[in-house]
């Protein structure tokens, strides 16, 4: 799911430190409330954040709208090395990139923080495979925890295929890949009288005739549970991931539900945002797809049925 616009959508807790309680938003152990915390470090974090070690950096731009929503994009670049930018056609050098150049792209972010709760939801964007969701829940949790010293910040990963009730659970699945990275063992090999195998990755896909399905997204662990060794088996071979194409109303999306890596969770919005000049996502279709699955996930673990 590397060459994809995904979406990936955190929980976010704030616990006692030492005893693992769950805190309320209007906990007087914490400073302040969630929401106006998470302002003021989007606020405070408009300029760039360097990441050194990883030669990393970000900084916020949000975008105000109607609804005084916390969502924008984080400008997230890469840096340290060289490298020239040629034009495709005429393979001429335009420019010759230096170590200290950013390769900067904008990257959706979107928090939904309830007035009254124990938890708020935030989607990050990730674009071909580039995300920057550690760096910045990294230090969003230690700016927390250093303003809260009873107080702990958790982002956790939410898994569509573990929300029962929601549209992607009981969403058909028409096509499932399993996926074994840096397989030693290359079947090619017998087939084409090689003598030494190099690494490939492996993918295995189970494709639903015409009119049918593979079952529902939900029921998809419980029919291929992970083995002791945290992997799915299948026809005699270990997988490191699982990615599923359901059915979610008109729309077919590709869904990661199985892996170690960063895209097990991942929901790809491809097909579903436009796409400006620039070759990146319009802000006005990422706010519409965003909002819909953080809206459907909130609804699901809060309980309600609207």
């Amino acid at each position: 799911m590397t060459a994809t616009i995904g979406i990936r959508v955190y929980r976010v807790e704030f616990r006692q430190r030492g005893t693992g309680k769950p805190l309320s938003f209007t906990s007087e152990l914490m400073e302040k409330h969630p929401r106006d915390f998470i302002e003021a470090f989007v606020t405070r974090n408009i300029n760039i954040v360097n990441s050194r070690e990883d030669e990393r950096s970000w900084y916020f731009d949000r975008k105000k709208d109607n609804n005084e929503g916390i969502r924008g994009y984080v400008r997230y670049g890469t840096y340290g090395f060289e490298s020239n930018l040629v034009d495709t056609e005429t393979k001429q050098s335009n420019y010759r990139r230096k170590t200290t150049d950013v390769e900067e792209i904008p990257l959706y972010f979107d928090f939904w923080v309830p007035k009254n709760s124990q938890y708020c939801l935030v989607a990050f964007q990730s674009f071909q495979g580039r995300s920057c969701i550690s760096l910045v829940s990294k230090k969003m949790s230690e700016d927390f925890e250093r303003a809260n010293q009873d107080c702990l910040m958790n982002f956790k990963k939410v898994m569509p295929s573990d929300l029962k009730g929601s549209l992607f659970y009981n969403a058909p699945i028409k096509k499932m890949t399993l996926i074994k990275n840096k397989s030693v063992v290359d079947p090619a090999d017998k087939y084409l009288n090689r003598t030494k195998s190099e690494y490939v990755d492996i993918e295995l896909s189970l494709c639903a005739r015409r009119k049918k399905d593979l079952g529902m997204l939900g029921d998809w662990q419980a029919k291929m549970p992970a083995n002791t060794k945290g992997l799915i088996e299948y026809a005699g071979i270990e997988f490191d991931e699982a990615v599923a194409e359901v059915n979610v109303g008109n729309r077919r999306r590709r869904v990661g539900v199985f892996g170690h890596n960063s895209d097990a969770g991942v929901i790809d919005i491809t097909k579903d945002i436009d796409k400006g000049i620039d070759g990146h996502p319009t802000f006005a279709s990422l706010k519409r797809e965003t909002t819909n699955i953080l809206g459907e996930f909130y609804r699901i673990l809060s309980g309600s049925r609207k």
